[in-house]
């Protein structure tokens, strides 16, 4: 079975999550791309060797020799293109964030079952089997009860034309990666949870956030939760830290954990703690990356005719609570970014 794909979007992502990924397999061919602009998707056809390119989001979800449809639009333009891609009876795999808010969420998720269509959050790092592994260690009790988890997601400053600093598209560090942080930490403790606050930095007033600091809360265990998602770092910098009642745990590069150098998964975990059976992770997969993994679980549900659909709907209420809380009270300085101290 061949899985013929239409790309959404020329965006610079398209490279690492659905080219590279898609040139590795036999039965998935990247055959359309389209972009708003005409001769940009013919450019970017001809340099990709994609056969055929659009020029409007309309006409690619028109051809009906494509099966599924990757979505790399700006976060702002996912919500509309997904609901037409599923009207169109296209299976969609949308990047992160998926929805801002928790009933686009529940109504997309309606559309797709009704439609009997996969619909995936691109969450890639969800995907690599050893971090599918310690989260499901964790949830089965390997710390014991989790008493506080802190992850942190940062890059380096995109450059100052960047959407990722237009407020109106929804950029932001908050949306781009604490969206990231939120999944992790909804996934590890498996309970409701809701955000208590959230404090950020801008350049300028009018822009997005380039560093966001929460915590979260839940009703049904004590704990503490934070995450830091910023731009300013000056390079990919990723870790968690899980502390349980029977020891803790650290995860350097949660999101990425195949460095590109080759270090091992196994490589970039530590466990502190005394008592605790080996923690045997599966053996590490070279030139493997999580958009690989991500890819293989689309096609392999597809075939299998497995279509629930694979978006977290509590991940996209944590984003609505953030979203309001940063639009109640714009924190501008500096100074309040206190809560990573």
């Amino acid at each position: 079975m061949m899985l013929n794909f239409g790309i959404i979007s020329t965006a610079r992502i398209n490279h690492n999550a659905m080219l590279l990924p898609a040139s590795k397999r036999d039965d998935v061919f990247i055959k359309a791309i389209a972009s708003r602009d005409l001769d940009k998707a013919k450019e970017y056809a001809n340099a990709w060797n994609i056969p055929t390119f659009y020029g409007s989001y309309e006409e690619i979800l028109q051809d009906p020799t494509l099966d599924a449809v990757y979505i790399s639009t700006p976060n702002a333009l996912h919500v509309p293109w997904v609901k037409e891609a599923l009207l169109k009876n296209k299976h969609v795999l949308c990047e992160k964030p998926f929805a801002p808010t928790y009933m686009d969420t529940l109504s997309l998720i309606k559309l797709a079952k009704s439609k009997g269509l996969l619909l995936m959050e691109g969450i890639h790092y969800n995907y690599h089997p050893a971090v599918q592994k310690v989260i499901n260690e964790l949830q089965d009790g390997y710390l014991g009860e989790i008493e506080s988890v802190f992850t942190q997601l940062g890059i380096t400053t995109p450059m100052d034309d960047d959407i990722r600093y237009q407020r109106e598209l929804m950029g932001g560090s908050f949306m781009h990666l604490g969206c990231y942080c939120l999944h992790f930490i909804q996934n590890i403790l498996n309970v409701p949870l809701t955000l208590s606050n959230i404090l950020v930095e801008r350049r300028e007033e009018e822009e997005a956030d380039i560093e966001s600091v929460g915590n979260l809360k839940s009703e049904k265990t004590e704990g503490k939760f934070f995450f830091k998602a910023t731009f300013k770092d000056s390079q990919l910098n990723s870790f968690a830290k899980i502390q349980g009642t029977r020891g803790n745990l650290t995860i350097f590069s949660p999101f990425n954990p195949v460095y590109q150098k080759g270090k091992r998964f196994i490589d970039i975990i530590k466990i502190n703690s005394k008592g605790i059976r080996d923690f045997q992770l599966p053996p590490n997969l070279f030139g493997q990356s999580c958009y690989d993994f991500q890819l293989e679980a689309f096609v392999k549900a597809i075939k299998k005719g497995d279509l629930k659909p694979r978006v977290d709907e509590r991940t996209a209420a944590l984003i609505e609570q953030g979203q309001m809380i940063m639009k109640a009270d714009d924190y501008e300085s500096k100074d309040r970014m206190l809560l990573a101290s």
